[in-house]
């Protein structure tokens, strides 16, 4: 089973991005760089709502310059999943 962000919909996280408690994993997600358990502190949903629109807004720009996406990574497509 693959581990998908719930932001950007990327599906190469290492961990689930929140356990069977719905806590965090910490993990921060390379796509568009959402941090589990640390930017959805107050609210899970208005926050990946907010950030995804935040991601969308800045031209879905891949956040990690360690982990690059593949070469034909397209932001579009993987939000479609």
């Amino acid at each position: 089973m693959k581990n998908i962000c719930p932001v950007c919909k990327y599906d190469g996280l290492l961990n689930p991005p929140y356990d069977n408690r719905g806590v965090g994993s910490d993990e921060v997600c390379p796509c568009c760089g959402f941090q589990f358990g640390c930017d959805d502190f107050l609210n899970k949903d208005e926050s990946i709502a907010i950030w995804r629109k935040h991601w969308i807004s800045l031209g879905c720009k891949w956040f990690s310059g360690k982990t690059l996406p593949s070469i034909d990574w397209n932001a579009e497509e993987q939000m479609k999943r």
